[in-house]
């Protein structure tokens, strides 16, 4: 697996999403970091640095439909960093299946009126896919670079389905990956609602996919 960066023009489709107003104000968004996306649904929790036009501040900002700021965490002049949420409109999101793949959406990811930057970890095949979406959708690709792929925890979670990361929280919660087990199986398919075996089968497939994360290259 390998991290991928790739800087395009932004296109007329995706800046679509954002009224005139946005643009006035804002001159850039760079993402901190990225704290759950849901791609089948459209929806993205994140902390972000906005940069302002002279003039403006985050108070002068009007999101798109769907998007809003949970929380201010630093402000001066400018320049904040803002606690955000962002929901794809439902006229969009028939096309977030194009999107799912094994791919972790990382830093450094930032857009402007005239720009976007956005960098992903994936195989070769899922890096390729993103870049033909990328010339669909995003943009002209104007820069693509190549490094070597490294995670953090939050990364590794973002591979994850929503109902694995769930019954995976559970299972750590309840001890079943302490030394010795504190749960079983069984209690937590009962405290999850769900079959022995489905449990067991979202464990294990969240299970592959972080080990294979992090040995990605090792034989």
């Amino acid at each position: 697996m390998r991290k991928m960066v790739v800087e395009c023009r932004l296109s007329d489709f995706i800046r679509s999403f954002y009224n005139d107003h946005f643009f006035n104000v804002v001159k850039s968004v760079e993402l901190v970091r990225l704290i759950k996306l849901d791609i089948k649904e459209g929806t993205k929790l994140g902390i972000a640095k906005f940069i302002c036009n002279p003039g403006y501040s985050s108070k002068d900002i009007i999101f798109p439909p769907g998007g809003d700021v949970l929380a201010v965490f630093q402000e001066s002049g400018v320049e904040s960093i803002l606690l955000f949420r962002g929901t794809a409109p439902p006229s969009y999101r028939h096309l977030s299946n194009l999107f799912v793949q094994d791919i972790i959406w990382t830093t450094p990811t930032l857009f402007s009126q005239e720009r976007i930057i956005y960098s992903v970890i994936g195989d070769e095949k899922a890096l390729k896919h993103m870049l033909r979406l990328t010339k669909i959708f995003l943009g002209k690709i104007e820069d693509i670079s190549y490094e070597k792929a490294t995670f953090s925890p939050y990364d590794l979670v973002q591979t994850l389905t929503k109902k694995q990361q769930e019954v995976l929280m559970l299972a750590k919660k309840q001890g079943y990956y302490q030394n010795p087990r504190k749960t079983t199986m069984e209690d937590i398919s009962r405290l999850s609602g769900l079959s022995k075996a489905t449990v067991a089968e979202h464990l294990r497939k969240a299970e592959n996919q972080i080990i294979n994360s992090v040995l990605a290259g090792y034989s």
